[in-house]
């Protein structure tokens, strides 16, 4: 009977082997060193706005996509981070792309609006809202807690908005976060004023923003950021 020769064999699995074993301590290495920090040069936000640097990200639905920040606050560190049509749970999944990598001084957080519209509960409503609120807080960023706007004429929505936000008010005062009052800017009689809303009563316009940035220059200045 003819011998098999195994020793080509053996060399050729222990090549195997040892190409294996190699590569993966290359990448077992490579994958145990420390990520270094994101640059903050050319950063995009969701609007397409290209920024230098990020102090201040403002976290939201439409309502806050809308804003022309930039322009309004007269600033270039003003990161667009609204989500059309996204819910307050929705919103809590953008924190690792929106604040994490830029570590920003503060954070205006508005949402609610969506959630009402969906159905949403107004006591899950607001378990997001303190979940983000917190999610935000241990970044290392200053959340700001900013108030659910009315939908006009829409007496019982606005109630219950009302109640989410006196809420929200509590939980803010509890965790010594700040919270960003906008009806005394933009509403009237438990209502939002005809002259800031649009046809669906939902969405703000254009001359509403410079109003919302009215309201936010206190607390830009408690922070040392009413200046660029």
């Amino acid at each position: 009977m003819k011998k098999t020769n195994f020793l080509p064999i053996s060399l050729g699995l222990n090549l195997v082997l040892f190409c294996f074993l190699f590569f993966f301590s290359i990448n077992t290495k490579t994958a145990s060193q420390p990520e270094a920090p994101p640059s903050q040069e050319g950063i995009i936000d969701e609007k397409g706005n290209t920024l230098k640097k990020v102090n201040i990200v403002m976290l939201g639905n439409s309502i806050t996509y809308q804003g022309d920040w930039d322009k309004v606050l007269d600033r270039n560190d003003v990161f667009n981070g609204g989500k059309p049509g996204w819910t307050t749970q929705q919103l809590s999944w953008v924190i690792k792309n929106f604040i994490v990598p830029y570590r920003p001084k503060l954070c205006f957080f508005k949402g609610g609006i969506n959630d009402l519209t969906l159905g949403i509960s107004s006591q899950r409503i607001y378990e997001n809202m303190t979940m983000v609120m917190d999610s935000i807080s241990k970044v290392g960023t200053k959340p700001i807690y900013t108030t659910t706007l009315y939908q006009r004429t829409n007496t019982e929505r606005n109630r219950t908005i009302d109640s989410i936000n006196a809420r929200m008010k509590l939980f803010c005062e509890k965790r010594n976060y700040d919270f960003l009052d906008l009806r005394p800017f933009l509403c009237q009689s438990g209502d939002i004023k005809i002259e800031y809303v649009v046809d669906d009563n939902t969405h703000l316009k254009a001359q509403a923003y410079p109003q919302w940035a009215l309201a936010m220059a206190p607390i830009l200045t408690k922070y040392g950021l009413n200046d660029n």
